[in-house]
């Protein structure tokens, strides 16, 4: 019998892997290095998931785009170094579930703000890139989450059908990204974003683990 869904988008950071304190440390370094206060922690893991420019115009909403820019590339000069890949973890069930269901032939796409050269290092420096069939990246749309566009490259590129796709993150935007292309949706609640939040957007479905998104996938019928 069929899967539920045959392509499964992942967000990165906060449902791959258990980053937040790796970046928003990162966002105050940046921003105290060029003599702008830090922001409070809370506040820069709220808006992890959007476009890196955009993390730095809500911390500084004062601040103009050139000095958003040098921000921006200052942050990716480190944050694309070996020594700071090295740091990223995965978060507990990662790899058994993404086994279990690369096994299945369910196709597994990364989709995440950041580049697609650094996703794509973080990925094997994690052991999880003998089941990632592609990587979308920041740098491979035109317009960042939330906007539909990478869910809608993953469609096209895979020519699998919305209503067997399934995208699944931590934040609001991934849901929301997902809602706007027409596809399932699945928040987990151990990411950056509080359950709540995530909830008040109606996701299809909910999950407190990683290892549960098994059963989401491949499970026929009323969940």
């Amino acid at each position: 019998m069929p899967a539920r869904f045959d392509l499964v988008v992942l967000d990165l950071d906060g449902t791959l892997v258990d980053s937040e304190a790796l970046l928003v440390g990162m966002v105050n370094e940046t921003l105290t290095t060029h003599g702008h206060p830090a922001a409070p922690a809370a506040a820069v893991a709220a808006t992890i998931g959007l476009p890196l420019a955009e993390v730095f115009r809500r911390a500084l909403p004062r601040t103009g785009e050139p000095e958003i820019a040098r921000l921006s590339a200052w942050y990716r000069g480190r944050a694309d170094a070996s020594e700071f890949v090295r740091q990223f973890r995965l978060y507990p069930g990662v790899v058994d579930t993404l086994a279990g269901l690369h096994a299945v032939g369910t196709r597994l796409v990364v989709g995440t703000s950041k580049g697609r050269a650094t996703t794509i290092d973080i990925v094997a420096h994690c052991a999880i890139d003998r089941f990632i069939h592609e990587v979308i990246g920041g740098d491979c749309v035109s317009r960042g989450k939330p906007h539909p566009e990478m869910v809608e490259r993953a469609c096209a590129q895979f020519g699998a059908a919305r209503e067997q796709t399934l995208m699944v993150g931590d934040t609001p935007f991934d849901i929301t990204m997902g809602q706007a292309a027409g596809v399932a949706t699945c928040a987990v609640s151990y990411g950056m974003h509080s359950p709540e939040s995530l909830r008040a957007l109606g996701p299809d479905f909910m999950i407190d683990r990683f290892a549960a998104l098994h059963d989401v996938v491949t499970r026929v019928g009323d969940w």
